[in-house]
């Protein structure tokens, strides 16, 4: 009866602790924090625009991404046209219970936000999952030197 006991409540332990997981590919527990996680140079490993890998456009392939701790957020783009890098300047900040993030960038030309919502799928300290929360765009990151 003991043993029948100790298997029931560590499988509801187990059941609990991976129901628990925030993101849908994890981390199930880090003892970082998502702030700390998230803070890091990133670059486009995995671009999936409306089900279409398009990692190899020059567009996704010469991205930079900075995530500063502070919320500051800085995206390096190439221009199709001119095949010029430009950084746009913004912030990150998490919402809806940390579940997300919203990237706010300042258009140069117009000198006007746009801020794109995403949901976090994975939140590793080597490894970034975004989707956009219309679900037309899902970006995997990885940091880079």
């Amino acid at each position: 009866m003991y043993k029948l006991s100790s298997v029931i409540v560590i499988l509801v332990a187990i059941t609990s602790f991976v129901a628990c997981r925030k993101y849908e590919e994890g981390p199930n527990i880090s003892f970082r924090t998502k702030n700390a996680r998230i803070t890091n140079n990133w670059r486009i490993e995995s671009a999936l625009v409306q089900g279409v890998e398009k990692s190899l456009d020059p567009y996704y392939a010469k991205q930079k991404h900075y995530f500063y701790s502070n919320g500051d957020y800085v995206v390096t783009i190439i221009d199709a046209v001119t095949l010029e890098a430009e950084n746009l300047q913004g912030n990150w900040t998490f919402f809806d219970n940390d579940k997300k993030v919203a990237l706010t960038i300042r258009k140069p030309i117009t000198q006007k936000d746009s801020t794109t919502e995403y949901h976090i799928l994975k939140l590793y300290n080597k490894q970034l999952w975004l989707r956009k929360t219309d679900n037309t765009e899902e970006l995997h990151f990885v940091p880079f030197e």
